[in-house]
């Protein structure tokens, strides 16, 4: 079936001093939060671009964040230094945690717990009501770059630069799968919001869909962009989802066919000029993109 996508780009963010690489939202209400190598944690408002709100300056790069949204709190994950639990609403620190002195590049939540994946190859567990590491495990010799959660199977997956996918239970951390395809970096794990499926993308620019049903298997694999695959967002209702890549796009892709609809680039939209980093996918129909521009961008998008 032919679905023709209309794109329109509601605003640009400006106001960070570097690149950006971790955004994330509250709620469909249009509030997010952007936050990179300048260490600097920006409220924005859809509908009003030019009014960010400083909630915290905290001393490194900001590859990972965390919405606690029942409790408006947000875990910023730092490089080298970290997590830190901060109250939105006032922008005061609450809490801090050292576990190594890599970068966080992956924090989910879970219930009462955070997953954690560093640099240096580690997942940590960390509750949330005692604010300490209560499990960890060597996931790879390399860094793991992406986290995600299986909430119907206890399961949490991550995506490691050594080119593998592990799987580990929640309860034990014990390891239940290797999931090997890509030829490169793991940056973009995410599943579908039906559990059945795990996404993948990877520097080699291959999105992989994995079937979670019975046997772990490859469903899909799509040479997905040009060049690294940075992050991939679902839609609520899992209906469509969206992807971008170092080659500096954003894409809108179909979940029932694993087809693409839109591109979203500079030439055709005055996209970013550089690579796009992070990826909200907010209500039905706004996606916003961070990038090595220092820029945030929202794009509604018609026609789903």
């Amino acid at each position: 079936m032919r679905q023709i996508l209309e794109v329109e780009k509601l605003a640009t963010f400006g106001g960070h001093k570097d690149g950006l690489y971790s955004v994330v939202h509250f709620d469909d209400k249009g509030k997010f939060y952007t936050a990179g190598s300048d260490g600097f944690v920006v409220e924005w408002q859809l509908d009003d671009p030019d009014k960010g709100k400083l909630v915290a300056k905290v001393p490194s790069t900001v590859y990972a964040m965390c919405a606690l949204k029942e409790e408006n709190l947000l875990v910023v994950g730092q490089n080298g230094d970290g997590i830190h639990l901060l109250d939105i609403t006032s922008g005061k620190e609450l809490k801090s945690l050292k576990l190594t002195d890599q970068a966080v590049f992956g924090i989910e939540r879970f219930e009462n717990e955070l997953f954690i994946g560093t640099g240096d190859g580690w997942l940590f567990v960390v509750d949330l009501q005692s604010w300490s590491v209560t499990k960890k495990v060597k996931a790879s010799e390399n860094s793991i770059r992406s986290v995600a959660v299986d909430t119907q199977r206890k399961n949490v997956w991550v995506g490691c630069s050594d080119h593998t996918i592990k799987g580990y239970s929640m309860e034990s951390l014990a390891e239940i799968r290797e999931l090997i395809g890509h030829a490169n970096s793991v940056f973009a794990l995410t599943l579908t919001p039906d559990q059945q499926y795990l996404v993948s993308g990877s520097r080699d620019a291959h999105m992989r869909v994995w079937n979670l049903d019975g046997f772990v298997e490859t469903q899909q694999d799509i040479v997905a962009h040009m060049y690294t695959i940075n992050d991939i967002v679902f839609r609520k209702d899992g209906k469509y989802f969206a992807t971008c890549s170092k080659d500096k796009s954003v894409k809108i892709w179909r979940t029932e066919d694993w087809r693409l609809l839109k591109v979203v680039d500079k030439a055709r939209y005055a996209g970013h000029g550089t690579s796009v980093n992070r990826l909200a996918w907010i209500g039905e129909d706004v996606v916003v993109s961070v990038s090595d521009d220092h820029s945030a961008s929202a794009w509604k998008v018609q026609g789903l």
